[in-house]
């Protein structure tokens, strides 16, 4: 059997067999290509051992030296992971102490699901399929390798990966792993936050992420980990809407699918905001990200009026920020097309319309932008303090009412204007100039 291995993958193989060993392609890739998802990442398993990986090869990084893994860098510039056959001595639900293997059959005996224990090797071309994972994708069934309730227990993050895995490829959980994984959902408590935060983000990475989000409503890993999106799910019609929404957005921007998945939390702005702050904080994101999330939220509504003048338009743009405005247009149009809403889309088209022009004219949108900066008020006799900084947003709202108006010359007349009667200047009377 022939699979459409990336070359840089076939190179690192041919270099372990020539040297006298096993290199077999394993996980995720091998399943999606069967399963007619063509993906870049490739891994492989061997029976060379760290140290043997690492002398074969001129390129390569320890990623996981510790848990048999070595990054190998081929002559495509990509790493590919090249893990030494392992088997588990003891697990706990949550880590597993794991020691080397000789064979790739110990190996897979230690996989979660049957689908995941497909095998292939570049060198032969021979599949090796001893748990029945090919037939199983073919059927669309989860099921889990060997005994379900062991399986579970060894790692509770195996429950969130299958409710992924069903989701992602439209399988029906076999009856025993069924039951299996319902009794170990209490266990995924026992979880780390980062580790229930990554499963997330590979869902919101796969083709249509509602399929698993239903799966974990369904078996209360929303009521366990996102109790403020359990509430909301509650209401039906809402719920499909707001799944329609992540669906609709790019599988290539997971974070913004976590944004909108988080405007269903509720619909008064500041207790949304507060809400999807409380998940993101719960699942330890960046603060970065949790920044970011929770400024899409905010910025979320209104949005330009119709009828609203240029000046308004970037106004809102302003207040956004240019870094933000494409990603809460992209926000409202997955909604419009979840809603069905065609009149919505098409203004949504109208207003981005609007909003690119005015980006495109390279407006002065934030303080930093105006022609003239806190240096030229000093040198005007403006006083340090407050007022400078009163006085610098007077003039940004001046220039996005009229853009033209940003030339320095125009600024420090309007500066000075402005200061005078504001009685900003350095030595003033407090009352001096002022209306």
């Amino acid at each position: 059997m022939d699979l459409d291995a990336p070359e840089g993958l076939l190179e690192v193989a041919r270099r372990l067999e020539e040297r006298g060993h096993e290199a077999w392609a394993v996980g995720g890739a091998v399943r999606d290509e069967l399963a007619g998802h063509h993906r870049a990442d490739w891994d492989l398993a061997t029976n060379a051992r760290p140290r043997e990986v690492r002398s074969l090869f001129r390129r390569t990084v320890p990623i996981g030296i510790e848990h048999g893994t070595m990054g190998v860098i081929a002559s495509d510039g990509v790493m590919y992971e090249v893990t030494t056959f392992r088997r588990d001595v003891e697990t706990d639900g949550r880590h597993a102490v794991i020691e080397f293997a000789d064979s790739l059959e110990e190996d897979l005996a230690r996989r979660d699901f049957t689908i995941n224990t497909l095998a292939w090797r570049p060198a032969t071309g021979e599949l090796r399929d001893p748990y029945g994972g090919r037939e199983d994708l073919d059927r669309h069934l989860l099921r889990a390798v060997e005994d379900p309730a062991r399986r579970f227990a060894e790692d509770y993050l195996r429950v969130l990966r299958g409710l992924r895995f069903a989701g992602r490829f439209r399988l029906d959980i076999e009856p025993e792993t069924g039951r299996a994984l319902a009794e170990a959902v209490p266990g995924t408590r026992e979880l780390s936050a980062e580790r229930v935060r990554e499963e997330l983000l590979k869902i919101m990475g796969g083709p249509a992420p509602s399929a698993a989000l239903h799966l974990y409503r369904q078996h209360g890993i929303l009521a366990m980990w996102y109790p403020e999106l359990a509430e909301a799910a509650v209401e039906d019609p809402r719920w499909e809407l707001d799944l329609g929404a992540v669906d609709a957005l790019p599988a290539t921007r997971a974070r913004l699918r976590v944004a909108r998945l988080l405007l269903a939390v509720g619909e008064d702005p500041e207790a949304r905001n507060a809400r999807a702050r409380a998940v993101l904080e719960r699942l330890k994101f960046s603060n970065a990200d949790t920044d970011r999330i929770a400024h899409l939220l905010r910025a979320y509504e209104p949005v330009p009026a119709p009828t609203d003048s240029d000046a308004q338009v970037r106004e809102w743009i302003a207040e956004v920020g240019r870094e933000a405005v494409r990603d809460v247009l992209r926000l409202h149009a997955a909604t419009a097309r979840s809603a069905g809403a065609t009149e919505g889309q098409r203004y949504l088209v109208f207003l981005w319309r609007r909003v690119h022009a005015q980006l495109l004219s390279h407006a002065p949108l934030t303080r930093a932008e105006l022609a003239v900066d806190g240096n030229d008020l000093l040198a005007l006799g403006v006083a340090q303090g407050p007022g400078m900084g009163v006085l610098l947003d007077e003039l940004h709202a001046t220039v996005i009412e009229d853009p033209s108006l940003n030339v320095r010359e125009s600024l420090l007349d309007l500066a000075m204007e402005y200061a005078e009667m504001g009685g900003l200047l350095a030595g003033a009377p407090p009352e001096e100039g002022r209306a």
